[in-house]
C-alpha cells in the first residue's frame, strides 16, 4: 500500500471517529439541556445553544419561535423562571434518532420525552401535571463543541396528574405566560392530542445527509422522502395549528390559557402564598 492512500484512509477512518464522537456529545448536550431545567438552574440554559449563530432558535409547544442569542436568553432568564418553592420540573430524553452531517458539521436528531411538573396556579395552589412531547432537533459545532442550533418542543399533552389524556386534553395548556414580552415568530407547528384528529407522526425522523441546507421543519415535517405526510395534513387541515383548532372548536394556538407558569411569584420563601395563604 502506498503512503498516500495509507494516508487518505487514515484520513477518513479519524473523519468517521469523529462523526461517532459526534454522537455521545450530542446526546450530553441534550441531557445538559434537561438536567439544567429546573426551576433554580433554568438560567444556565442558554450554554447549551450555539450563541453565535444569528438564528439560533427555540419553539416550546405553541408559544412561537425565539430567533437569535437575546431571544433565547429571555426566554429561559426571565419568561420560564418559576416559584423556586413547591415546583418541580423533570424531563427525559428517549429514543435518540441522530443523524451526523457526513461533513461532519452539523447533525439533526429526534428524541422523545416524557416528564412531569408541579406549578403553582394564580391562587397559590400547588398542582401536578404529566408533560409528553418530543423534539426536533438542529446541532452545530461551536468553537469545538456541539451545541444546541434549532430546537422545537412537540407538545404530545399535558394533563392533570390524576387524569388521563383521554379526559383531560380539553383543558391543553396554550400560549406563553408571558404573551407579548417579545416579538417571536409565528408557531410552526401544534397539533396535541385530542379525541378528534389523526396522530400525525411529526416531527419525522431524519436522512443521512451530507451538508446542512434548508431549515428545521424543512426535514421535520418528512422532507422530499415523507413530504405526503405534509401534503395529506395541509390539505385536510390547511395550516399548521389548524387540526388543533379544529378538535377544539376555533380556539386560536398561541393564546395564553390553562398556564400557571409566570402566577407562581407571590409565594414567599416560606412556601406559603402572600394572598392566599395556602
Amino acid at each position: 500500500m502506498k503512503l498516500e492512500e495509507m494516508e487518505s484512509r487514515l484520513a477518513k477512518l479519524e473523519h468517521e471517529l469523529e462523526r461517532t464522537k459526534a454522537v455521545q456529545e450530542i446526546n450530553n448536550v441534550m441531557g445538559r439541556y434537561e438536567c439544567v431545567h429546573k426551576a433554580l438552574s433554568m438560567n444556565l440554559t442558554p450554554e447549551c445553544f450555539a450563541l453565535t449563530m444569528p438564528d439560533v432558535s427555540m419553539e416550546v409547544s405553541d408559544w412561537g419561535v425565539f430567533r437569535g442569542p437575546e431571544a433565547i436568553k429571555f426566554q429561559f432568564g426571565q419568561m420560564m423562571q418559576e416559584e423556586r418553592i413547591g415546583t418541580m420540573f423533570d424531563h427525559y430524553v428517549t429514543t435518540p434518532m441522530i443523524e451526523v452531517a457526513g461533513d461532519g458539521k452539523t447533525a439533526k436528531a429526534v428524541f422523545y420525552s416524557p416528564g412531569h411538573e408541579t406549578q403553582i396556579d394564580k391562587v397559590g395552589k400547588r398542582r401536578a401535571y404529566w408533560t409528553w412531547g418530543s423534539y426536533s432537533a438542529d446541532f452545530i459545532k461551536e468553537n469545538g463543541q456541539w451545541k444546541i442550533w434549532h430546537l422545537k418542543w412537540w407538545r404530545t399533552f399535558r394533563t392533570d396528574y390524576y387524569k388521563s389524556w383521554v379526559e383531560d386534553w380539553p383543558n391543553i395548556m396554550t400560549g406563553p405566560a408571558h404573551e407579548h414580552d417579545w416579538n417571536q415568530e409565528p408557531c410552526t407547528f401544534f397539533h396535541p392530542y385530542d379525541e378528534f384528529t389523526e396522530r400525525w407522526p411529526f416531527p419525522m425522523i431524519p436522512e443521512p445527509y451530507e451538508t446542512y441546507e434548508g431549515a428545521m421543519l424543512d426535514w421535520a415535517f418528512g422532507g422530499e422522502k415523507y413530504k405526503e405526510f405534509k401534503k395529506a395534513y395541509l390539505k385536510k387541515y390547511k395550516t399548521p395549528t389548524g387540526a388543533f383548532e379544529y378538535a377544539h372548536k376555533g380556539q386560536k394556538a398561541g393564546v395564553n390559557a390553562n398556564n400557571p407558569a409566570g402566577a407562581s411569584f407571590k409565594v414567599k420563601l416560606d412556601g406559603t402564598h402572600a394572598e392566599t395563604g395556602l
